[in-house]
């Protein structure tokens, strides 16, 4: 695994952030992207009112540029996004470390049933199934409940 500077997103990284987010949203979840069509600049507005607002928000960056965003809130994993040029590369496996280094009684997360790649990362990370049920709002979409708690 290659070392990723991790650190804070800055508000000038803002862009470049949400058009990461973006790509990844598309590449892993194609079918859901589709039917929600949302504009670049809903991206942008739910990304900067909702999710950094919510949720500290890090980086995983490489030469300066970001490849992976990880948004977190106590404990809960609200977004783990990684650039798919970037994958495979250990760059979310660096943001789940970095995750839990920050959360040692353990972390929780949804993610889409369909998403079966997704499934797989967390599974490897030791992230169990905890229950299953529908994504809220427009998007409602059959979704699972990951949980991750710390060794006894």
């Amino acid at each position: 695994m290659t070392a990723h500077e991790i650190r804070r997103m800055r508000a000038d990284e803002l862009s470049e952030v949400v058009a990461l987010w973006r790509r990844s949203r598309d590449e892993a979840q194609p079918w859901l992207e589709a039917r929600m069509s949302h504009s670049a600049d809903d991206d942008l507005r739910h990304f900067r009112d909702v999710v950094a607002r919510e949720n500290e928000v890090w980086l995983a960056l490489s030469g300066g540029h970001a490849l992976g965003l990880l948004a977190l809130r106590d404990g809960f994993i609200a977004q783990l996004y990684v650039d798919p040029p970037a994958q495979r590369r250990g760059v979310g496996s660096a943001l789940i470390a970095h995750a839990r280094a920050l959360s040692p009684d353990g972390l929780s997360l949804y993610t889409h049933q369909r998403n079966q790649r997704a499934r797989r990362f967390y599974e490897r990370h030791g992230f169990r199934p905890a229950s299953f049920g529908v994504s809220p709002g427009a998007e409602c979409e059959p979704d699972v409940r990951y949980e991750r708690r710390p060794a006894e």
